[in-house]
């Protein structure tokens, strides 16, 4: 019953995908873009069985091309929630568990490691709990040494450099955000299921009919959005980052942070997320999304946890930025929403619109305005 009820939600969803919002949310938009000063910011409220949307604002600050509901944006970290989706779905088809070990899936790995990571789990890389350096900066990432062969071969060339790395101790928040323990988890999964991670991406999103991309938008299509950044930290106009830009997320991290989607897809599939938070089984069980949201505390499984202010109720978020574009996702189980917000620049401004729309969107929501 509840997979018919999914699949009615689902058909419901896509016969609504290029709802607007009310007046109230675009002028709440636009009210951002000129106090922010971002080039474009473009939103999605999402419930169980609608998604609508607003955006404004151009592809790149110096045309005026506007941004298109079908363009495409950057994900950044948000991208570790479809690595951990993927993960889900070979956990449960058997493929995988959530406690195997990163030597048994790969056990040429053995007797190239340090002691401390002998025993590290597929569920300790995707809750950043392994101690695994964390690759978040370009100064990391510069020290890297090159990789040759298929992207698995690469991968497996980084998690050998990796694992010959001293560990990080947990923070406080009993996490240590990396980047490289979702390439190590990556690896696990290729292995599981015999095909590149970028391939169980494409043939996920296939199977979900969303479409998806590796890399910045404007690489395959410089008529689609651009990132910006402030070149240097004293510039107060933000730079649109070309096509020929040399800077790129490493190949070998990219399940850490570099696909991008049209606001829809990327929104249809946030919508998976809350349906089965609210207990509906589609693509992977009900009892499969409760793991991957809040089977840790403060960061499950792609997903950090919060909770609401007033009530103490879950909250599932995350934000995605390689420093050119900035994703804010939030879910609400017990409000039955959740926001997509995005634009094409990185920094504090960018941050602080996508912030700023939630909020009003939000507000809006609960009292029943939009």
């Amino acid at each position: 019953m509840k997979l018919l009820l999914w699949l009615g939600l689902l058909l419901s969803a896509a016969a609504s995908q290029a709802q607007p919002l009310p007046a109230t949310a675009q002028q709440a938009l636009d009210s951002l873009l000129r106090a922010q000063r971002v080039p474009a910011l473009a939103a999605a409220v999402i419930e169980p069985g609608r998604i609508r949307y607003v955006l404004g604002g151009a592809r790149r600050n110096e045309q005026p091309s506007p941004v298109q509901l079908a363009d495409y944006w950057h994900l950044g970290s948000n991208t570790k929630a479809i690595t951990s989706f993927v993960a889900a779905k070979l956990v449960e088809r058997g493929k995988l568990r959530w406690d195997s070990q990163l030597l048994d899936v790969v056990p040429e790995l053995r007797g190239h490691v340090r002691p401390e990571y002998a025993s590290i789990t597929l569920d300790a890389l995707l809750s950043h709990r392994a101690g695994i350096r964390p690759y978040n900066t370009g100064a990391e990432i510069k020290d890297l040494p090159s990789f040759t062969g298929t992207i698995t071969q690469q991968r497996l060339q980084f998690a050998q450099f990796v694992l010959q790395q001293s560990p990080v101790p947990l923070t406080t928040e009993l996490f240590t955000y990396s980047n490289a323990g979702y390439a190590l988890a990556a690896l696990m999964l290729e292995r599981a299921a015999h095909r590149s991670w970028e391939a169980q991406v494409a043939r996920t999103c296939r199977r979900l009919h969303l479409r998806e991309r590796m890399g910045f938008p404007n690489r395959a299509d410089a008529a689609q959005p651009w990132g910006h950044w402030q070149a240097r930290p004293a510039d107060s106009i933000l730079t649109a980052l070309g096509p020929a830009l040399p800077y790129r997320i490493q190949p070998v991290l990219a399940p850490s942070g570099d696909v991008a989607m049209p606001l829809p897809d990327y929104a249809c599939f946030v919508q998976l997320h809350l349906q089965g938070l609210l207990g509906y089984n589609n693509y992977l069980r009900a009892s499969t999304y409760q793991k991957v949201h809040f089977g840790q505390p403060a960061y499950a499984y792609g997903w950090g946890v919060s909770q609401v202010a007033a009530t103490g109720a879950p909250v599932s978020q995350h934000d995605g930025s390689a420093g050119t574009f900035f994703c804010h996702t939030i879910i609400y189980p017990s409000e039955r929403v959740a926001f997509v917000v995005i634009t094409n620049a990185g920094g504090e401004a960018a941050e602080q619109a996508c912030y700023a729309l939630r909020r009003r969107l939000r507000k809006l929501f609960l009292r029943q305005e939009l």
